[in-house]
C-alpha cells in the first residue's frame, strides 16, 4: 500500500504545486487588499483557503480515473492487492490530501496574522477544518461513480447536483432561523460553522459518509470489472 500511495502522491504532485501557488497568491491578495477593505467576518479569507482545499481535493478522483483507464487497477487487484486493501488506499488518499491542505491554510492564516491577529485564531482554524472534512467527505462519495462512469467529471457532476441542492436548500434554512438580521447569508454561515454545536454535527455526518461510503465503494470494487 505504501508503494500505491508513493507512486500516486508523486505522479500527482502538480495539483500540490498548483494549490501552494493558489496559497501564496490568496495569502498576498489577503494581506494587501482587505487590508483596504475590511473584512471583519474573515469571508474572503476562508473562501480563498477553500480554493486551496477544492484544489487538493480534485486529485484523488482524476487519479482514480487515470489508473482506470490505464488499467493499472485492474494490474494492482490482479497483482496480490487485496480489494480491501485497495480501497483503504483510495480512502487514505483522501484523508492525507484533507491534512495536507489544513496545513496550507493553517500557513496562509498564520502569514496573513502578520498583518491582523483575528486571521488565527481556534475559531478560524476549526472553521477551515470542518469545511476541509465535509469537502473530502463529498469528494469521497464521488469514488463509487467514478468507477461506474470511468469519468471523475460525470461523478463529481452527478454528486454535485445532488449534494449542491441539498446543502444549499439546507444552509438558507439554517442561516434564515439561527443567524442575526445584520448577517449576511454567507457571514451568517461562517458564523454558525464557527459555533458549538453546528461543526459537531457536521464532523459527525462526515464521518458517517466516510464509514458508508468505505463499504458502498468496496463492494463496487467486490463485483469486479473495475476497468
Amino acid at each position: 500500500m505504501k508503494g500505491i500511495l508513493y507512486g500516486n502522491f508523486l505522479l500527482n504532485k502538480k495539483w500540490f504545486i498548483a494549490a501552494g501557488i493558489a496559497a501564496v497568491l490568496g495569502t498576498a491578495f489577503c494581506a494587501f487588499f482587505v487590508s483596504l477593505v475590511p473584512d471583519e467576518a474573515g469571508v474572503v479569507a476562508t473562501v480563498l483557503q477553500l480554493v486551496v482545499i477544492a484544489i487538493i481535493m480534485e486529485w484523488p478522483g482524476r487519479n482514480l480515473e487515470a489508473n482506470i483507464k490505464c488499467r493499472f487497477t485492474d494490474i494492482t487487484l490482479a497483482g496480490g492487492i487485496t480489494k480491501s486493501t485497495f480501497v483503504t488506499s483510495e480512502l487514505l488518499k483522501n484523508v492525507i490530501s484533507i491534512g495536507i491542505g489544513l496545513v496550507m491554510c493553517m500557513v496562509m492564516q498564520l502569514a496573513m496574522s502578520v498583518f491582523d491577529k483575528s486571521f488565527f485564531t481556534l475559531e478560524t482554524v476549526k472553521l477551515i477544518a470542518v469545511m476541509a472534512v465535509t469537502m473530502g467527505a463529498l469528494e469521497w462519495t464521488a469514488s463509487p461513480l467514478v468507477i461506474h462512469f470511468k469519468s471523475a467529471e460525470k461523478a463529481g457532476l452527478l454528486m454535485g447536483l445532488i449534494f449542491g441542492f441539498g446543502l444549499v436548500l439546507t444552509m438558507i434554512t439554517f442561516c434564515t432561523i439561527f443567524t442575526e438580521e445584520k448577517e449576511t447569508f454567507v457571514s451568517g454561515f461562517f458564523s454558525l460553522l464557527s459555533g458549538n454545536w453546528l461543526p459537531l454535527i457536521i464532523v459527525g455526518i462526515s464521518a458517517a459518509i466516510y464509514v458508508i461510503f468505505y463499504f458502498v465503494l468496496l463492494s463496487r470494487v467486490k463485483r469486479g470489472d473495475v476497468c
